[in-house]
């Protein structure tokens, strides 16, 4: 058998468990995925409760992600979106009803919720899952998983739920359920039966009253088909005379369609006539329209043109009086320009003479300002560089007492730590911390001197091997992992000689200690092999001595270790290191392990181990990882580190002390410096400010002076300005003098326009004559072509009415003619009902009926007529009515009705009711016959199952009782258990009662039984079944958790026997377990995933 698990539970990677006949044992760490490998065999056999998985949904059993960035602890996985597990049998044995040699089972279930389930790759529905599985005896209720906390709930379980379980191994479970479902037939055929019965009576109740209704209703049909002939003449008949009216109906339809249609044509043409004439109408008032306007805008332009032509001649002489008056006017504005700049100039030149004379006075004050200024810069940079100075050296100040704190909280913090790993340490190598009062526990840290105090200096400690070896951080786990408990051996032994492990030949015996001083040539080696020396150091390996070394000599005598204990170190490093190698990671390790297995020589016997730094041993048949937690070796080297760290902050504290004291020493001296600088600095910023203050305002008076001259300079620019516009002006106006003299100026295009005026006046007068003349004739026009359209109008008018009236009378045909088809077609509704024949078929069958002359009143009497109409008549009826009158049809007729209403209400579906109901009745007495029958075989069928479950069950219970006896005297050495019902006298459906007594005990409840009695009781039950009724494997978490080691031997003999016989999966802790089982699957945890090595313990037996 093989179990598949690909992304289920703590299991992301696809992993196979190949479980080999007999006993495998799961082992791990708590925490590693064990347990999931029963529940993942109870999920693939069906299990459908979440919480027996341990989880909350069924979504649990997917892989949910593992790792966090940036935690150390691999790489991050990410969730899944799928489980998968796979269960594959050996069916060769035909065991399973699958024609295969193998059989698979699996089950997938999606993140979205859906589940699928495969035989053989196929798919399939978990009940047919269950059904195969119970062919194999490993149904739901056979406990063939056996979980952690479940053997009490076996040992508690009621006698019912006992004998559940001894039905359930002995396959009595299918005729269980063939004994209820038959059950449930006899009690279905009973209420058949009774319900049979009832229907019966009610049926007998109901015959005798419908054959006499049978019989009326044979008679009704009689005279219903009499009725149904009679009313079918009469319609063939009315069929006539409709026939002869829609005939004339429809001739004056045609005539009247006739006619409109001729009217219309005419009245077409007419109004085709008339919209010409309205057309020609149109034009001619268009035409008369454009004329009108013309002859209205010639006159405004008429107009327009005579006032053009007054405005030019106003505008001539206008401009010869303002022409003399602009020459006289700029002539006087020029002399009075040219005065205002005399003016200007003379103001402009006194105002350059008074500048002149302050200039002088100015330029000496800013002389004086520059140099007050220059001696306040000096006095300035002088105070800003003193103001520097302090600054600096207040900073460094700063910077020196920040650095002393930190000095002072790494000195202590490196104490704590140091005081922390020593007791660490001590409690580690098993050393009772001494007893301090709150005197003593300050003492361990002295803050003035730095002393790191031993609080246990008072009782002597015993040196050890981790005192006296010196090794490289980066191999520390990895030393720790090779050395063991070499690591902690004691370089002497106690006084009180206390059992701890020491080195030898501490008592004087000269030959141990020449032996330590010179190491055995019969050790193995402990330098890299020369045949791939070369190909190791390319891969980072060392030999473990060259990590871990003994002391020097003067470091082993300050440490108080004598040169003899150091000459035994160093032998007993170089017996344990033989054959050690550290490797800078674990990819290395397994490539050196080639090389070295490739370079063996034949014969060699060196058995290398590689160490990386993790601790991780790794040898050519295992790789064993290093237990949890920091080792002692690891501790002491961490506690040296902190030691030395204690020493190196002391010092640094020491430094930052002092660097304190020159940085304050330094900003007094440049406070001092600033001092002085700023009074000398005040000095000279008095002396500018005065010096300053004069310049202002010199500055101020020589500003108004410049203001005033400038406004000087602006009034003569303005003057000079004005006399050239007056000139430019001035001579203006004597050109439009002159060209106004010459004929040839503004008043030129004015006389023009006057003339041209006059000449366009003449024109427009003569068009506008010419535009009434033709305007009188369009009137003409328009007004033949007026009287004309009235004509036609009045034609049009005509014609429309006559149109109108034939089309009324067309309407009134047409309302006619669909009144008689309307009467023709309820004539047809009415055969159809009546005779259920169509009008066609009517005139066929009786058309020797239909009259030949039919006389109006007749007509309409006949069409006002409202009879229902028959299907069908016989021949007889319809030749006596042949040559008979319309109103003796009628006649006959009335009477069959009378005749028909005699007779009462009639159910006419009796005789139909009637013969169904005594079919029926016949077919109910047979059924109620047959299910008798049945009742009586039923009764026998339960009788044979329930005698064979007796039997099967009777000999079932033997069979357990005896193993049970058999291996609770093999648990209980001198006990007593059997198994017994609790009814003897009813073994069919009786409970079973667990009998289990201890030697020496004599216990009336289960319950008062220890745990692990309580445990090696269920496990004796469930053995019991399993050695009775065998199924093809049984899984078993920790069922041997609660045991000794006596109890746990006995149960390792039962197991061992029940392994013989069936399949075993042992999840197990103890060691014991582990040896009795063929393979070993050790299941590890790395960042959250679940990973398995499998070992042949046969194999592993061979090479140890």
């Amino acid at each position: 058998m093989s179990l598949t698990l690909r992304g289920f539970k703590s299991f992301a990677s696809a992993t196979t468990f190949e479980f080999t006949p007999g006993i495998n044992a799961v082992v791990g760490p708590n925490g590693s995925g064990k347990s999931n490998v029963l529940d993942a065999l109870a999920w693939v056999m069906g299990e459908q409760g979440a919480k027996s998985l341990r989880g909350g949904s069924m979504k649990d059993v997917i892989f949910a992600g593992s790792g966090e960035a940036g935690s150390g602890d691999g790489a991050q996985r990410a969730p899944l979106g799928r489980a998968k597990v796979t269960l594959t049998f050996d069916n060769s044995d035909g065991t399973l009803s699958i024609p295969a040699d193998r059989v698979q089972i699996s089950r997938t279930m999606f993140r979205s919720g859906g589940s699928e389930y495969e035989i053989n790759g196929s798919p399939a529905r978990l009940a047919d899952i269950q059904d195969l599985l119970s062919e194999a005896g490993l149904g739901q209720q056979m406990h063939v998983l056996v979980g952690q906390g479940q053997l009490d709930a076996v040992l508690h379980a009621t006698a019912q739920q006992r004998r559940d379980m001894i039905e359930q191994a002995a396959g009595v479970v299918k005729y269980r359920r063939r004994q209820e479902k038959t059950s449930r037939k006899l009690e279905s055929v009973a209420s058949n039966v009774t319900r049979l019965s009832d229907l019966v009576a009610e049926l007998d109740s109901q015959l005798q009253p419908l054959s006499e209704q049978a019989e009326s209703a044979a008679t009704a049909r009689q005279l219903q088909a009499r009725i149904r002939q009679l009313e079918a003449v009469l319609l063939a008949r009315q069929l006539g005379i409709l026939q002869a009216e829609q005939t004339q109906a429809l001739a004056s339809e045609a005539e009247g369609t006739r006619r409109a249609e001729t009217l219309k044509e005419q009245l077409e043409a007419a109004r085709t006539a008339s919209a010409k004439h309205q057309q020609e109408q149109n034009r001619l008032n268009a035409e008369v329209t454009a004329c009108q306007k013309a002859v209205s805008t010639l006159r405004e332009s008429a107009a327009r043109v005579r006032t053009v032509q007054s405005i030019a001649a106003e505008r001539v002489r206008t401009y010869r009086v303002e022409l003399t008056e602009a020459t006289a006017a700029a002539r006087a504005g020029y002399e009075r320009a040219l005065e205002l700049l005399e003016e200007r100039r003379e103001e402009a030149e006194r105002a350059v003479e008074s500048y002149a004379s302050f200039e002088e006075r100015y330029n000496a004050a800013l002389k004086n300002v520059e140099k007050a200024a220059s001696e306040v810069a000096q006095t300035e940079r002088a105070s800003g560089e003193a103001a520097q100075s302090r600054a600096r050296a207040q900073a460094q100040l700063d910077a020196a007492r920040a650095a002393a704190v930190e000095a002072t909280r790494a000195y202590a913090a490196a104490a704590e730590r140091a005081a922390t790993l020593r007791e660490a340490l001590g409690q580690s190598l098993g050393e009772e911390p001494a007893e301090l009062d709150a005197e003593s526990a300050e003492a361990v840290f002295d803050p003035e001197t730095g002393e790191l105090m031993d609080s246990s200096s008072e009782g002597a400690s015993l040196l050890r091997v981790l005192d006296a070896v010196q090794i490289d951080p980066e191999y520390a786990r990895a030393a720790s992992a090779a050395l063991t408990s070499l690591a902690t051996a004691a370089l002497s032994v106690p006084a009180e000689g206390a059992e701890v492990s020491q080195l030898r030949g501490d008592k004087g015996d000269e030959s141990n200690e020449s032996a330590a001083k010179e190491p055995s040539t019969e050790l193995p080696e402990t330098t890299l092999p020369e045949s791939c020396a070369a190909e190791l150091r390319e891969l980072g390996i060392r030999p473990a001595t060259e990590m871990i070394e003994p002391l020097s000599e003067d470091a082993a005598a300050l440490a108080g270790i004598d040169e003899h204990a150091l000459a035994r170190v160093t032998a007993a490093l170089g017996e344990r290191l033989a054959g050690v190698l550290f490797a800078p990671d674990a990819a290395s390790a397994e490539q050196a392990l080639h090389l070295l297995a490739e370079n063996t020589l034949a014969g060699q016997r060196t058995i290398w181990r590689i160490f990386d730094p993790a601790g991780t041993e790794h040898t050519r048949y295992s790789l064993l990882y290093p237990a949890e937690g920091a080792s002692p070796l690891e501790l002491a080297a961490a506690y040296r580190a902190a030691s030395q760290v204690v020493t190196r902050t002391r010092a640094e504290l020491d430094e930052a002390e002092q660097a304190v004291q020159q940085a304050q020493t330094a900003a007094e001296s440049a406070v001092e410096a600033e001092r002085e600088a700023a009074k000398a600095a005040g000095v000279a910023s008095a002396e500018h400010a005065r010096a300053r203050a004069q310049a202002e305002s010199l500055e101020a008076s020589a500003q108004n002076i410049q203001n005033e001259r400038a406004r000087l300079n602006e009034r003569l620019t303005a003057a000079e300005e004005s006399v050239a516009q007056a000139r430019v002006a001035y001579e203006s106006a004597r050109t439009r003098e002159d060209t106004y003299l010459a004929g040839t100026g503004e008043q030129a295009p004015a006389a023009t326009i006057e003339r041209r005026a006059h000449r366009l006046g003449e024109v427009l007068a003569e068009q506008v004559s010419e535009r009434e003349q033709q305007l009188h004739e369009l009137s003409t026009d328009l007004k033949n072509a007026q009287e004309g359209l009235t004509g036609t109008n009045d034609e049009v008018q005509d014609l429309q009415a006559a149109h109108a009236a034939a089309l009324t009378l067309l309407a009134r045909t047409q309302t006619e003619a669909a009144r008689v088809q309307e009467r023709v077609q309820a004539l047809a509704e009415r055969a159809r009902l009546v005779t259920g024949l169509t009008l066609e078929q009517l005139e066929e069958e009786y058309s020797e009926q239909l009259p030949v002359d039919v006389p109006a009143d007749e007509a309409s009497e006949n069409a006002a007529s409202e009879n229902d109409a028959p299907e069908n008549a016989a021949a007889e009826t319809a030749s006596e009515t042949t040559e008979a009158s319309t109103e003796s049809v009628r006649a006959r007729l009335k009477a069959t009705r009378a005749e028909l209403d005699a007779l009462g209400a009639i159910n006419p579906l009796a005789l139909e009711e009637y013969e169904a109901l005594s079919e029926r009745h016949a077919y109910l007495n047979q059924q109620i016959e047959d299910l008798k029958a049945t009742r009586r075989d039923l009764n026998t069928v339960m009788d044979e199952v329930s005698s064979h479950i007796a039997e099967v069950f009777t000999a079932a219970l033997e069979d357990i009782n005896t193993h049970y006896r058999r291996i609770f005297e093999t648990l209980f050495p001198g006990g007593e258990g059997h198994l017994e019902l609790d009814d003897p006298s009813d073994p069919l459906n009786s409970g079973v009662e667990i009998h289990a007594r201890p030697a020496g005990k004599k216990v009336k409840r289960l319950s008062l039984l220890s745990g692990g009695e309580r445990s090696l009781a269920s496990l004796a039950l469930l053995i019991a079944i399993y050695m009775s009724r065998p199924s093809p494997f049984y899984a078993l978490d920790e069922v041997e958790a609660a045991l000794d080691d006596r109890n746990l031997s006995r149960l390792l003999q039962v197991i061992g026997e029940l392994g013989e016989r069936s399949q075993l999966i042992v999840i197990t802790h103890q060691k014991r377990t582990m040896q009795i089982a063929e393979t070993l699957y050790g299941v590890s945890m790395r960042g959250g995933v679940s990973t398995v090595l499998s070992q042949q313990m046969e194999e592993l037996r061979e090479l140890l």
